[in-house]
């Protein structure tokens, strides 16, 4: 990558300068330079295509003036082999203490010959390699429809999980199904009290519960499978038998709604097959072995406070039940020792509070608390024209993520819900998703794909002139001949660029974003942060249409032309992996 390349070539002029004692106070024999050496884009064009202000940092230890150790480390610079022929036109330095870099066209050239080689494969770090990964998200309770909230958990795990897979990684996607605990035994009552009114039994409806509308969809379904054959139940045997039926019912939809958000779990993993294999006595055994338990006014408790928790915590109530965290704490010491290299949780910000104590129960076993992250996903607050919109059309309670994905379509859905950082809230306007313009990036990103197809299709259509149809300017084998020649020739694409300064920054701006997606496919996966990929796509569409509006790619000389095509080629591939990796669809037409 460039920047990287720049940085050692900065980082071997600064070893340089110190030898020669060109740097002021700071001593001769240092190899290694003390400040890092970012290499940035600089604010004004003008400036050139990189600047490194590490002389601005290292000022205070040389005790002269940044522009000199500037200057200095500049001065070594064109020296280097690396500056020689086409990699870098100049080097310069401007106040108060900027090395400026202009690219000469030999990286760049390179660079869209490497996307052409490595294809669906360019961008990928060499980073996940033997490495098992467990990503563990939405988990919603199997109680009741998706909302949008878990929406934006389902894509930002469906996201991490493809950045990871792309890294390298054997990446396996759960779903914790909570089928246990109170909150099922309240659906059971429900469900038999509005299994029976629909039937037309006089039956007074739970007062505490879910409301009946809410339910209503899912035991109509039930009704439509069983018919009357458990309406003489007891209170007791309907609530489980149809809590049961119910609770099917709903996972499936679930599943069906996040496939249609193309989501595929590898594993639903249900609690109640937790308890059924005694992992949850089995934990609170495990606590009790490590010293880390102790039992106080007949309750179990786990000594998180020694552990830096701010409380201790119970593991088994008075009652006799047992807590989240004990449940928790269950499934994740069977995630251990499933012999992952790293799990990662999503969680909604509403289980913050969780988070302490859950560390602190692996800490307590005595496992590899690093092995295990949890991310939270912020709210998404959604809008219409401005105006927010708080209420489903059908629950009347908090908006349903199925009529959102109805509305707008999934790709949209994707890309708004994965191009923020989780740990921000999100405002999602359902009439700016809805728009056919550059106001609307998931669709800029879509069209500028289209576009390359288009042109690469145009390039094989008959040309309309006033005198009549011309031949197509090239064949189906004149382009795969193309192709042959970009991988082996990178010197083809030098008839690219244009004489003309303006158009050449264009030029220079867009194969630069090409080059830059390996890096931010880097940083995506070390900050865990996929959505860093919808922005670089939407960015990378933009340099698209500033090099469509000043560059004609089929023009009358054949070498202009052909490396045009192959930049349009490269500028599609890469498009294209970042709309993988955030699982959005890279239409051919629009």
């Amino acid at each position: 990558m460039i920047k990287e390349k720049l940085a050692a070539i900065v980082s071997r002029a600064f070893a340089s300068a110190c030898r020669q004692g060109l740097l002021g106070a700071i001593p001769v024999e240092t190899d290694e330079c003390p400040a890092p050496i970012q290499i940035e884009k600089p604010r004004l064009p003008e400036h050139g295509d990189l600047a490194c202000g590490v002389a601005l940092k290292l000022a205070g230890q040389a005790k002269i003036a940044p522009i000199k150790i500037a200057q200095a480390i500049a001065d070594q610079i064109g020296r280097e082999d690396e500056t020689q022929g086409t990699y870098l036109e100049s080097v310069t330095v401007a106040n108060p203490g900027f090395i400026n870099f202009k690219l000469g066209t030999g990286w760049l050239n390179e660079t869209i010959s490497d996307v052409l080689c490595q294809g669906a494969s360019y961008g990928k770090p060499a980073l996940g390699a033997g490495k098992k990964v467990l990503i563990e998200y939405v988990s919603a309770n199997p109680t009741g429809d998706l909302h949008i909230g878990h929406g934006r958990n389902a894509v930002f795990g469906s996201c991490l999980a493809n950045l990871l897979k792309f890294a390298g990684y054997e990446v396996e996607e759960e779903f914790y199904i909570n089928d246990a605990g109170e909150q099922i035994a309240q659906l059971g009552r429900c469900a038999f009290a509005l299994y029976r009114i629909l039937l037309d039994r006089d039956v007074p409806y739970p007062t505490e519960g879910y409301p009946q509308e809410y339910l209503k969809e899912f035991l109509e379904q039930v009704v439509a499978q069983v018919g009357k054959q458990y309406l003489e139940l007891s209170e007791e045997e309907g609530a489980v038998k149809l809590g049961d039926l119910t609770m099917k019912v709903i996972i499936e939809h679930q599943r069906v709604l996040l496939e249609k958000l193309h989501i595929k779990f590898d594993r639903w993993y249900s609690e109640r097959d937790l308890h059924a294999a005694d992992k949850v006595a089995d934990v609170l055994s495990e606590f009790q072995k490590h010293g880390m338990s102790y039992e106080s006014e007949g309750a179990l408790w786990l000594k998180t406070k020694e552990l830096g928790d701010e409380r201790d915590r119970v593991l088994r109530k008075s009652s006799g039940s047992t807590t989240y965290l004990a449940n928790d704490s269950a499934y994740h010491l069977d995630k251990y020792r499933r012999g992952y290299d790293l799990m990662i949780n999503i969680w909604g910000a509403d289980h913050h509070g969780q988070v302490p104590g859950l560390k602190g129960a692996m800490k307590a076993l005595g496992v590899d608390e690093t092995k295990l992250e949890v991310v939270l996903t912020q709210i998404v607050n959604l809008s219409r024209d401005g105006q927010i919109v708080r209420m489903s059309k059908r629950m009347g309670t908090v908006v349903m993520l199925g009529e959102v994905l109805d509305e707008v379509g999934v790709d949209a859905v994707r890309y708004y819900l994965a191009e923020s950082s989780p740990q921000n809230s999100i405002n999602f306007d359902l009439e700016l998703a809805k728009k056919t313009s550059r106001e609307n990036p998931a669709f800029y990103i879509q069209y500028a794909h289209a576009r390359c197809c288009a042109i690469l299709r145009r390039a094989l259509e008959p040309m309309q002139g006033t005198d009549g149809d011309k031949p197509a300017p090239f064949t189906a084998s004149d382009l795969d001949g193309f192709m042959a020649e970009y991988k082996s020739n990178p010197a083809v694409f030098q008839a690219l660029y244009d004489s003309d300064s303006e158009v050449l920054a264009h030029q220079k701006a867009l194969v630069t974003r090409l080059e830059s997606f390996p890096q931010e496919v880097l940083e995506a996966v070390e900050t865990r942060q996929p959505g860093r990929l919808a922005r670089y796509a939407f960015e990378l569409a933009n340099e698209l249409q500033k090099f469509y509006e000043v560059s004609r790619v089929i023009t009358d000389q054949l070498s202009v032309t052909k490396a045009r095509l192959g930049l349009i080629l490269a500028t599609k591939q890469v498009l294209s992996n970042a709309l993988g990796i955030i699982g959005v669809s890279a239409p051919e037409r629009m």
